[in-house]
Order: C-alpha cells, then structure tokens, then sequence
C-alpha cells in the first residue's frame, strides 16, 4: 500500500514540471523586456512556463526561434532553425562520414553561455532515427538535444 500512494505522488508531482501555456498579461513584465531587448523583430511570440524558466517560440523573417528565459529576462538559451548550407564545415564532415545513410530532418544553432552548438534530427528507416548536438568543430557535445 505505501508503495501505490508513493506511486500516486510521484506521478502527481510529474504534471507540475510539465509546460503551461501562458498568455502575455501572465508574465512578469522583465521577462517580456528581456525578450523584446534581444529580439525587437520577433513576431508570433507563443509562451510556456517550464519549472523556473519561460519559453518563447517566435518568429523573424520567416524563421523559427526559440528562446529559454529566467525570471529576469535573462535569455538562458537560444536556438534557430538553419539549412544544411549554413552549417560549418566540420559539423558536414561529421554528419556525412557518421551519418552517410540518414537524412537530415531538422537542423538547428543553438546559443548557451556564449558557445554555438548545432542540433540535427537524422531520420532512417525502421525507428533508427536519432538525434545529436554538435560543437561547431564537428565533435559531439554534452549538451541534451533540446526539442
């Protein structure tokens, strides 16, 4: 029994790190400046709240964005969708001689403390799909693939 009520609490608890969708008059107005500082351009901002941080999904000039702000307005990470064309040669390199028989699905830079990083989604037949993040030299990085 004190398995199943620990069970029912855990699972309870899980619902409260899950996204909120919030509306504009919803968030502290520093958030808001912060991301209207860094991105004056933005349009079709979306906003959720995950745990401590807030969560912005934008769009400039026809290219999706988005944004991990702190309860300052402090932008915590950022990351763009980007064409193969636009990656860095070692980050190619490492993507045809690793992943010569997937495609490349969906392809973002990522910003986080001041470094660049780039994230591919690899689609392959049969569920082989995977998903990595790149340093701009080409090698691997630590970094959590960020959906």
């Amino acid at each position: 029994m004190k398995t199943i009520v620990m069970m029912m609490l855990a699972s309870s608890y899980s619902f409260l790190g899950c996204s909120q969708n919030l509306a504009v008059g919803e968030l502290p107005s520093l958030v808001q400046n912060g991301l209207k500082t860094q991105f004056p351009t933005a349009t079709d901002v979306e906003w959720e709240k995950n745990g401590n941080l807030f969560e912005a999904e934008f769009d400039i000039n026809q290219t999706d964005h988005t944004a991990l702000l702190d309860g300052t307005g402090k932008i915590v990470m950022h990351k763009q969708d980007i064409e193969a064309t636009q990656l860095p040669e070692p980050v190619a390199k490492a993507l045809r001689t690793n992943f010569s028989g997937y495609q490349i699905d969906d392809l973002e830079q990522v910003e986080k403390n001041g470094q660049t990083l780039y994230q591919v989604e690899l689609e392959k037949n049969f569920g082989l799909d995977q998903k990595k993040v790149f340093s701009a030299d080409g090698t691997p990085s630590t970094l959590e693939y960020w959906d």
